[in-house]
């Protein structure tokens, strides 16, 4: 079924509609209005008259699109401005008539529940502590667990919203940043020691205003990015260097850096300020980022689909599902995973790879022809563009480009260096995706009838020459496209290849 979620939040208004399956949660459209409730109700004591009737105009607007978007069902929540504004409940009276549909109220620690829900259907995390920061416009949400289960949430009032209100100068002043500081202290305060005895190994952070800082972080490397921050990795010394640039300078120059978004220039160098203050009383290095969060929480919660066991599941179950949307039931890309993984095992004196490699290995193997489903000619490139839009969950960027450069280039002589993705990675990353096209092309080039005859490989090495023999059915293949599809693995590895069909003996 399609379903609707409003989040009515003290920063923006949100609307996710998304197909729901019973196993699964598959986001179709997003859109936001930005409002600034939390910043109206600090400046005011409540909700301003005008902002009220823009909200409910809003609300109609979303549910609208809800209603476009196919969605049977809309689920409504509002958060704390809503839930702390004097004659709030009015106001939800209101956005429930233009929703169409009641506006349920949720409290601080059912937000942090949700969140971190939706955290842990997105990011691939060890079964270890983590801790979930989800900064929104009202308050910070804080939540710590491992795998479903939540050991321990709060909420406190540091939304951006709401602390902007506090801000008069523009730029801001050094005692009014100075006073930030102190905000997040005072109400940090209670919370730093219980926090850092439950030893979190991981601090992954929600929201979209941290999304906007990470990539703005981003931007400043030059770094390529797919098309989700998802388990984007960003030092808190990043965000500290960043916090610096936004503070200094005035709301019209800070719309202009790049990545920036105007409509959060008005507010982002308090959320660097909130964010890197929080980071630094409690000692964390970095935070990985989560394109999911509440809404997608409150998807999960409300028809009882649970989380990904472990995070190679998660990775799994992403790959599957985008290889069947265009593969279909095509055992061609299956059969190349399981012959890349043999020769992978057969070759380890080769090379220095290790597991999590291997695994990369076989998520290439299985969407490498994923093009095919677009077009025959080119289907490489096509293929590369859908790995790097189609929000693998559970993936790093530099994976996701891993895997884009693995499909882009399973046809090629080799790596082009100025393609985007492989361009960005690291010379230890690009290595090892040098390494790893070599042995998908070959087992690619084993199924090239696609009829799966080889079923088996062993190697035997002697010197400067490698052996792969082959079992099973027979190698329908001409030699001219086996010294194709091994050129590459000899030049990477600096070996002779020689293949050697034992069904044909």
């Amino acid at each position: 079924m399609r379903t609707a979620i409003l989040d009515l939040g003290s920063n923006s208004f949100h609307v996710l509609v998304a197909e729901v399956d019973g196993h699964s949660v598959t986001p179709l459209l997003r859109e936001r209005e930005m409002l600034h409730l939390g910043r109206e109700v600090a400046r005011h004591g409540a909700i301003p008259l005008e902002q009220h009737q823009r909200a409910v105009a809003v609300v109609a607007y979303l549910s609208e699109l809800a209603r476009r978007g196919g969605a049977s069902e809309v689920l409504a929540v509002a958060t704390a401005a809503l839930r702390e504004a004097p004659g709030g409940q009015e106001v939800i009276t209101d956005l429930s008539r233009a929703a169409g549909t009641d506006v349920r109220v949720l409290d601080g620690l059912e937000e942090a529940r949700l969140s971190y829900l939706g955290v842990r259907a997105a990011v691939a995390v060890r079964d270890e502590p983590v801790l979930v920061l989800d900064l929104g416009g009202g308050s910070l949400e804080l939540a710590v667990g491992a795998g479903d289960q939540i050991t321990w949430a709060a909420s406190i009032p540091l939304g951006v919203s709401r602390l902007s209100a506090s801000i008069n100068h523009d730029p801001p002043d050094r005692p009014e940043v100075q006073a930030l500081r102190e905000v997040v202290d005072a109400e940090l305060d209670p919370l730093v020691d219980r926090i850092t005895a439950m030893a979190p190994a991981t601090t992954v952070a929600v929201g979209g205003t941290v999304r906007a800082l990470a990539r703005l972080a981003a931007a400043d490397q030059g770094q390529w990015l797919p098309a989700t921050l998802n388990q984007l990795s960003v030092d808190t010394s990043e965000l500290q260097r960043l916090r610096e640039r936004l503070v200094s300078v005035d709301t019209v120059t800070r719309g202009r850096l790049p990545g920036m978004k105007s409509s959060r220039a008005d507010h982002l160098h308090v959320a660097g300020v909130v964010l890197t203050r929080v980071l630094e009383r409690l000692g964390l290095e970095r935070i990985t980022v989560s394109d999911w969060g509440l809404r997608e929480g409150l998807l999960l919660d409300t028809y009882a689909i649970g989380t990904p066991p472990s995070a190679l599941q998660l990775r799994t179950d992403q790959v599957t599902r985008l290889r069947r949307t265009f593969s279909g039931d095509d055992p061609h890309p299956t059969h190349v995973a399981h012959l890349a993984a043999l020769l992978f095992e057969r070759t380890r004196d080769l090379h220095d790879l290790d597991a999590t490699d291997r695994e990369l290995l076989r998520h290439a193997a299985e969407l490498h022809s994923i093009g095919e489903a677009l077009a025959l000619r080119r289907q490489h490139l096509h293929g590369a563009y859908l790995v790097e839009n189609a929000e693998l969950r559970g993936f790093d960027p530099a994976e996701t480009a891993m895997l884009a450069t693995l499909v882009r280039f399973h046809r090629s002589r080799g790596i082009s260096t100025d393609h985007p993705p492989f361009a960005a990675l690291s010379p230890r990353h690009r290595r090892r995706t040098e390494q790893l096209l070599a042995i998908l092309q070959v087992a690619d080039g084993l199924d090239r009838a696609h009829d799966q005859a080889v079923t088996g490989i062993e190697a035997r090495r002697r010197d400067d020459v490698v052996e792969l023999l082959l079992t099973g059915g027979g190698l329908h293949v001409t030699p001219e496209e086996l010294a194709r599809k091994t050129r590459l693995f000899s030049r990477v590895f600096d070996v002779e290849v020689h293949l050697h069909d034992l069904a044909a003996r």
